[in-house]
């Protein structure tokens, strides 16, 4: 149980440390975009298009985080009535259908980013010379769905070992 604590606490540590750079980076960027148009009439082509996509890594990275600390959306209207044994049976069944179905949505989004390696060779935006495909961006789509996957399949092994928390029932 030691071992996969510290496996999430370092993807959480990983994920925690992009979104601040994500962000940071997305408030600097449009706060020069804004700049730059209304004091010089200027601006960087390719920062709007990146600016949207760096949203969608964002939010990923949030929702990733929100299964890891069991912050993500829940209903415990029911639940929360019954008795500990069965919050935990419904607790790691949850848990381990929602990682299912991040599975689903994996593999539907690594089909997606395949087509789009196969089918789309138009750059997104160019940088510095350099073409930014779309598919580099969308890539945190699997990512995402992945990590988010992980952490419930986590979270049910957690309660199969230990039981729920009683914060965190379901």
């Amino acid at each position: 149980m030691k071992i996969l604590n510290r496996i999430e606490g370092l993807i959480g540590f990983l994920e925690n440390t992009l979104l601040v750079i994500f962000l940071t980076v997305t408030v600097a960027m449009a706060f020069l975009q804004v700049i730059l148009r209304v004091f010089w009439s200027t601006g960087f082509v390719w920062a709007d298009v990146f600016l949207r996509h760096l949203v969608l890594w964002i939010g990923f990275l949030g929702a990733a985080l929100a299964a890891k600390e069991s912050r993500h959306f829940s209903i415990n209207i029911i639940t929360k009535k019954l008795p500990v044994i069965l919050q935990k049976i419904v607790q790691a069944f949850l848990h381990v259908t929602s990682a299912v179905v991040c599975y689903f949505l994996f593999t539907a989004s690594v089909s997606f980013i395949s087509d789009e390696i196969k089918y789309n060779n138009e750059p997104l935006f160019t940088v510095f010379g350099k073409n930014v495909m779309p598919y580099y961006m969308e890539m945190i789509i699997p990512i995402g769905f992945g990590l988010i996957g992980l952490h419930f399949l986590f979270k049910a092994i957690e309660v199969a070992l230990t039981g729920p928390k009683s914060a965190e029932v379901v």
